[in-house]
């Protein structure tokens, strides 16, 4: 039999793929790989699953479910994890954060900050605080151990809907995407503003730093990807283009070299960053990707998409160019489409928040 490429259990390009169908009883928004080989999915179905990524005859896993963590309300929007994967910090369309210890399989916090004000969120490397974008164009600071529902701190780089935050690997900067396309990054002690990044015109939905935290691609509705040097002034390196609908999530290789990305077009692609062209194509997925993520060497990846599905894939054998593991670099953003039926709510949310803060 002849696999066509991204066939389900098929070698495609130089990537074999395994997809779990019904991962998720609807939509799978969020998805992550962390440093100690867990698969954490989040999805409208209002749970969050771990799964362990078993690898038996083949060198592409396969998904076991490990534990299912409950309580969230009306979907999981946004997830993150600390860089030792013990901690995970999930945002969700009832407006609250929840952070969860993966390995004791228990609630760690709760935060209720109000409408929209934890939308997307980004755990900094060292677990100890979560960044929270917000739809009044805030990037809300909340300490894990902290108590009550205020952040410890408030940035304030936009003034339009924040749809995506990422912590640079090194700790150092926090950056932010928003719904008119404007890219910030910011000085994670000061708050102070280092650079405003330009090149998009529509919303930008999705972050991720390079390993040495100096490149940072973002994602954008208006299909493309760009590269920016945040270290440079001048700022744009390169655009990625090959999609033919949003780029929903986009992933830089903890191994560097490459990045991988989800769009509403239904394909998952990796792309050469050097070469600046698409080198792979999944075409697994029967609705839109929302979500990406690399395994901690850079030799597979992960995604999720509408049709309820977590994917893993790993590099064919000859092909892996296995590199010892690199810093963690954090990425996220999350999606906004909401569903039918969680739509006026949401829309009493948005309508309901008109909180405005400065840095405190």
């Amino acid at each position: 039999r002849r696999f066509l490429r991204g066939e389900r259990g098929a070698m495609s390009g130089s990537y074999q793929t395994n997809r779990k169908e019904n991962a998720h009883e609807d939509s799978a928004w969020a998805v992550l790989w962390t440093n100690d080989d867990k698969i954490v999915s989040g999805s409208i179905d209002e749970t969050v699953k771990v799964w362990a990524p078993k690898t038996e005859t083949s060198t592409v896993p396969k998904l076991e479910e490990v534990s299912t963590f409950t309580g969230h309300f009306l979907g999981v929007v946004s997830m993150s994890a600390s860089s030792d994967g013990r901690l995970c910090a999930c945002s969700s369309l009832d407006g609250r954060l929840r952070i969860w210890n993966l390995d004791e399989k228990s609630l760690v916090k709760l935060v209720d900050p109000g409408p929209v004000e934890a939308w997307t969120v980004a755990m900094h490397p060292q677990g100890q605080l979560v960044a929270a974008g917000s739809q009044t164009g805030n990037v809300n600071i909340f300490g894990v151990g902290a108590q009550g529902d205020k952040p410890e701190a408030v940035l304030s780089p936009h003034n339009k809907f924040i749809m995506s935050v990422a912590y640079s690997p090194d700790g150092r900067l926090v950056a932010s995407g928003a719904m008119d396309g404007a890219v910030h990054v910011m000085d994670c002690v000061s708050g102070n503003l280092i650079r405003k990044l330009e090149g998009h015109s529509k919303a930008v939905r999705s972050l991720s730093f390079s390993p040495d935290s100096k490149v940072l691609l973002t994602g954008c509705e208006d299909m493309t990807v760009i590269m920016h040097d945040v270290s440079q002034a001048s700022g744009t390196v390169a655009t990625l283009t090959g999609h033919d609908s949003w780029v929903l999530s986009v992933a830089h290789s903890p191994a560097g070299g490459e990045c991988v990305t989800g769009s509403s077009d239904k394909r998952v692609r990796v792309w050469d960053l050097g070469q600046r062209q698409c080198v792979y194509t999944s075409k697994e997925h029967t609705d839109q990707v929302w979500c990406v993520d690399y395994n901690s060497s850079g030799t597979k990846f992960v995604s999720a998409s509408d049709d309820g599905s977590v994917m893993v894939a790993s590099k064919s054998p000859g092909e892996r160019g296995d590199r010892p593991n690199s810093v963690r670099r954090q990425r996220h953003g999350g999606p906004w489409r909401p569903s039918h039926r969680v739509s006026a709510v949401l829309g009493a949310s948005v309508a309901a928040a008109s909180r405005g803060a400065s840095m405190s």
